[in-house]
């Protein structure tokens, strides 16, 4: 009976030794990441990022692009209402100013327009065809052509998505026409035709 004892205790120490023996090579080998692993996952987030951030910065020229547009159709409204009421295409911003309100901020600068304490200027009543917008990121240009009459709003950006709309008094035609990505920067910014 000894014999039988003294073995089982042999064998549940040798258990005992091998189990803290495998542990250790265990968590020898989990311990960390192989210089492999880590290049695979450098080379992982450098796609995902490559693809990433040019698709934010598109976002955001968009973004931006769709506040121009909305000042082009209002603007687009009003010019409509003064050529009903006066018969006249009107060519100034004290014309259109007489149905919205025309402001803009006073430099062509996003970064003066957020962080001074007055930086919009109310151009209704003044005798202007070009003004920025109130975010400065477009300066806003009307132009007259006979019946036909064009906003444009030019990216101060390079990289940023213009906006051209156009009134046809004759016709009484409105179209409005955003840049998509491959027409970037102000120079890509054309006149339309309404009809």
């Amino acid at each position: 009976m000894y014999s039988i004892l003294s073995q089982v205790i042999v064998m549940s120490k040798f258990k005992a030794t091998l189990t803290r023996y495998l542990n250790s090579r265990l968590k020898e080998t989990d311990s960390g990441f192989t210089l492999v692993e880590l290049i695979v996952v450098v080379v992982i987030i450098g796609i995902l990022s490559s693809i990433a951030i040019p698709s934010f910065q598109n976002a955001s020229e968009k973004a931006k692009q769709k506040e121009a547009s909305s000042l082009i159709a209002s603007y687009l409204k009003a010019a409509q209402a003064y050529y009903t009421e006066n018969s006249i295409t009107p060519d100034r911003s004290s014309h259109i100013g007489q149905y919205i309100t025309v402001t803009g901020c006073r430099q062509g600068n996003p970064q003066y327009c957020k962080t001074n304490n007055n930086p919009l200027i109310n151009h209704s009543n003044a005798s202007r065809n070009q003004w920025y917008s109130p975010n400065g990121h477009f300066n806003i240009r009307m132009e007259r052509s006979g019946t036909r009459l064009n906003f444009r709003a030019l990216p101060i950006s390079p990289s940023g998505l213009g906006v051209v709309g156009c009134y046809d008094s004759f016709s009484g035609a409105t179209r409005l026409k955003e840049n998509d990505a491959n027409q970037k920067g102000a120079g890509n910014v054309r006149n339309i035709n309404c009809r």
